[in-house]
């Protein structure tokens, strides 16, 4: 019976050695993620599931946001490295499906190279590096986990529903898959069959899910979308340039790996990459007049990467390395697709292959030595990290450390205040009246206090101040430094503290 997935060949032994190479690579490429503590936005999932604040209720990214933690609460606490260690086994796990959708089009050796592309990518950086990046991550592996469902011919095909539903509940940037799998249902690879029920059924009923889905979010204004959002907003939709401009930051992204041409991974809109994404673009626009790399899913995986992309492209203040994660895994087809031609033009002696071995340990050398970069490279203050994944993790750590050093009293305000950091703003003539970047991200990094209110159960608020003066005995003040050390305090010591010879803190 036709599906509208290739279906599924049988494993062989070179399957189970191409997909552990490309899961081993991704693993080793994103080990370093192990090291790190908790950051912004993982505080939120945490706090909700210990109660600090309200639970998710509506199915908008409850899997990730809400049962993920929930889960991971009761086997981890509050430990990081369990939830690193879960983030990691995730994206090996879909390395793996990624294996499989690059297998039903062409071999085995093809099929590691696309997976271990997709896995070693440098893009995903941030979901592996940040624990709240666990819904990209869900969101992509259950996506792919339902194209191959769909493909298969037994009672299974049916969980292709529920695995949709939770990838759906992960993150709703996966909700136009179904268009793709209706479409190749309907499509000329199926026209010497009818239209039966049994063909068009599963994938009509995953669109009409979708169809429902996108309608209670616009109904219920989720994020304040129906609303009219501020266009300075974190969810504000641009119907412009911003398309255009979001689609070529993407599409540079994509292609410009190589560790000697990435100059910066900042997540914006990036007209320095929109010339490689041009390329990228025509390059596959052309790709689809070869009938071997049609035959071998290009066209497939291309139309997979723009239905994963398309609901973020309208994000005119969210342009995120991570979005790449879920449309990667519909590149991967095309680039296994385009090393299994090339292998085929070779020969299909030990040239080819030899040929796509070599490309494959390149990839995985590059993106180990580009993701170091980028975990490693300083910013201004050597102390600090150009990236805000691993250098808010390192100033969570060192102040939450600090703080749990201190015995504070119950029910304690705490004052953070960093006359180190007013300091730098006034040698550098920068205006003192507003907070500096040191301060703001200090707060960014424990969640504007919420991480000090989990980890420091005596604490019972917290308060970002530039000022300090005496306001009872219930109040303590940390003094704190860029990197996120801090010196906690009660009022009636803090002079002793302040004064010269101790204004340094250690």
């Amino acid at each position: 019976r036709s599906t509208p997935f290739p279906a599924v060949p049988g494993i062989t032994a070179a399957d189970a050695v191409f997909l552990g190479l490309a899961v081993l690579a991704a693993l080793v490429v994103f080990r370093g993620a192990l090291a790190y503590f908790f950051a912004q936005d993982d505080f939120t999932g945490l706090a909700r599931a210990r109660g600090l604040l309200p639970a998710l209720t509506g199915p908008w990214r409850w899997i990730s946001g809400q049962l993920y933690f929930d889960l991971m609460e009761r086997v981890a606490g509050l430990s990081p490295l369990p939830y690193r260690v879960a983030s990691l086994a995730a994206h090996g796990a879909t390395v793996a499906l990624v294996y499989a959708a690059c297998r039903r089009f062409v071999p085995p050796l093809a099929a590691m190279l696309g997976a271990l592309w997709f896995g070693t990518h440098p893009a995903i950086y941030t979901a592996l590096y940040s624990v709240s990046g666990i819904g990209e991550i869900l969101s992509g592996l259950l996506a792919v986990a339902t194209l191959l469902l769909v493909s298969r011919s037994g009672r299974e095909r049916s969980l292709a529903v529920p695995c949709f539903v939770a990838a759906l509940m992960c993150k709703e940037s996966i909700v136009l898959l179904p268009v793709y799998l209706v479409v190749r249902a309907t499509g000329e690879d199926s026209r010497d069959e009818p239209l039966g029920a049994t063909r068009v059924a599963l994938p009509v009923t995953l669109l009409v899910l979708s169809a429902l889905y996108i309608a209670s979010f616009l109904i219920g204004n989720t994020f304040g979308v129906r609303a009219g959002l501020d266009a300075s907003a974190a969810y504000s939709m641009h119907w412009d340039h911003t398309l255009r401009d979001n689609l070529l930051s993407y599409l540079g992204w994509t292609s410009r790996i190589a560790l000697p041409l990435v100059r910066s991974f900042t997540d914006r809109i990036e007209p320095a990459v929109f010339t490689d994404g041009m390329l990228l673009a025509a390059v596959w626009l052309i790709g689809c007049a070869v009938p071997d790399l049609r035959r071998r899913g290009w066209i497939d995986g291309g139309a997979l990467f723009l239905l994963f992309l398309a609901p973020v492209l309208p994000l005119g203040n969210h342009t995120y390395h991570y979005y790449l994660y879920a449309p990667l895994a519909g590149a991967a087809v095309c680039v296994a697709a385009l090393a299994e031609t090339v292998r085929a033009r070779i020969g299909a002696g030990m040239a080819g292959g030899a040929i796509l071995t070599v490309v494959a340990a390149a990839l995985a050398v590059n993106a180990a030595l580009l993701v170091h970069k980028i975990e490693t490279y300083p910013f201004i203050d050597p102390e600090l990290r150009s990236d805000p994944s691993v250098d808010r993790a390192r100033i969570a750590a060192n102040a939450l450390t600090d703080l749990r050093r201190v015995a504070l009293p119950g029910a304690t305000t705490l004052v953070f205040w960093s006359p180190t950091s007013i300091d730098r703003q006034r040698a550098a003539g920068q205006d003192t009246t507003r907070a500096s970047y040191w301060e703001t991200n200090v707060r960014d990094a424990l969640s504007d206090g919420l991480a000090v209110r989990l980890f420091v159960p005596a604490v019972r608020e917290v308060r970002f101040e530039r000022t300090f003066g005496t306001r009872g005995d219930s109040v303590w003040y940390a003094v704190y430094e860029p990197n996120g050390h801090v010196h906690a305090t009660d009022a009636a010591r803090l002079d002793t503290l302040l004064a010269p010879p101790s204004q340094e803190i250690p």
